[in-house]
């Protein structure tokens, strides 16, 4: 085995929690509205309900082949074709990390836009590369603390944006456009769930295999929690039809935040969250492809293959767009309905940033 680490299935369920709620405030959560408006908050819960399903059936895979991960189930149980599946799984971890780390690039070339993309895509390749080296003890460590911290600050941003600013009989009246809105951001938010293929890598390693499935059944409550605020307190401050035109709705929502005379510029807090979590979920998937190619080739250790995989996710980062309106036409289009956006809201504008993020 080639990972000798472990963690707590508290940690394992934290990973997945910080994963998938990171990139469901950042492209999930616009794509949802868009396509269900008032009712997002319906289709949040039915999507996690079929999302369930496909997650207790990742975790008796796991149970079924005790120690190993779901790329040496593939290459070692299932002959040619899981051999196949395994590499497109490779493929789409290399993906992921890719797309999160230029997404991280790009979110801060907003604020300070003179610096170059490659400069931050270094910085967060080097700070994740380090932390994959380390190892998965790490990795879960740190997010372990990254997690609470940004509970506790999300917290207190969702009890300083209920005030008088929101009216909750936006989200009124319900299925008002029939079920199938409904149903197609429920498949969405199903889809989403299936990111949690990433524990395949991660779930040989925790502590107490036997209680798996109630550690993927808490991921999936607590991941619908976490969600149900974003997508509901856009709708109730902008309304419907606004909140559905917003590229990012939860930054916009966060803009309105005020604690008293001083303090009146919360989408700076929005930016850190969305620093620490996208950290944690290129890590994640970083550690998912160094050691799935490691037990692919049937190496005693992933490490040596840690800094050329970081310049390869590094390269695909830069390459995968020409700039930050292609990217979100790749993300909005491809997961949404792009004649949703108009004016200023439209994210593949190139004056986006310009227009949606200057303050008011």
């Amino acid at each position: 085995m080639i990972e000798k680490g472990r963690i707590s299935n508290i940690q394992a369920a934290m990973l997945a929690i910080t994963s998938l709620t990171i990139i469901g405030h950042l492209i999930l959560l616009t794509v949802v509205l868009q396509q269900s408006r008032q009712d997002a908050w319906i289709a949040a819960i039915g999507g996690t309900i079929l999302g369930l399903i496909g997650i207790i059936a990742l975790v008796k895979l796991s149970q079924h082949f005790p120690g190993l991960t779901l790329i040496e189930i593939l290459f070692q149980y299932f002959s040619w074709p899981g051999k196949i599946i395994g590499v497109l799984y490779l493929v789409y971890f290399f993906i992921m990390a890719a797309l999160g780390t230029r997404l991280f690039a790009e979110s801060y070339k907003l604020i300070i836009d003179k610096t170059p993309i490659w400069a931050l895509v270094t910085v967060i390749l080097l700070l994740a590369a380090y932390i994959v080296y380390l190892g998965l003890e790490t990795l879960g460590r740190l997010n372990q603390i990254m997690l609470i911290l940004l509970v506790v600050v999300a917290v207190a941003v969702v009890f300083l944006t209920m005030g008088d600013k929101k009216d909750y009989t936006n989200l009124l009246p319900i299925m008002s456009n029939g079920v199938l809105p409904v149903t197609i951001g429920s498949l969405s938010v199903m889809a989403w769930f299936g990111e949690f293929v990433i524990m395949g890598m991660i779930l040989p390693y925790v502590q107490h295999p036997k209680k798996l499935v109630k550690t993927g059944t808490g991921v999936a409550i607590v991941t619908l929690i976490f969600f149900l605020g974003p997508v509901t307190g856009p709708v109730a401050l902008f309304g419907a039809e606004q909140a559905a035109t917003l590229a990012f709705p939860t930054f916009s929502e966060v803009r309105y935040v005020e604690a008293g005379e001083v303090i009146n510029r919360f989408d700076t807090i929005a930016v850190i969250l969305w620093t620490i979590g996208l950290m944690v979920r290129i890590a994640l998937f970083f550690y998912g492809l160094s050691l799935g190619l490691a037990q692919a080739f049937r190496l005693d250790t992933y490490q040596p293959l840690v800094i050329p995989l970081a310049w390869l996710i590094g390269i695909g980062a830069i390459l995968f767009a020409g700039n930050y309106a292609e990217l979100n036409e790749f993300f909005f289009e491809s997961y949404g309905s792009p004649q949703y956006f108009d004016g200023c809201h439209h994210p593949s504008r190139s004056d986006f940033a310009v227009d949606c993020f200057s303050p008011e």
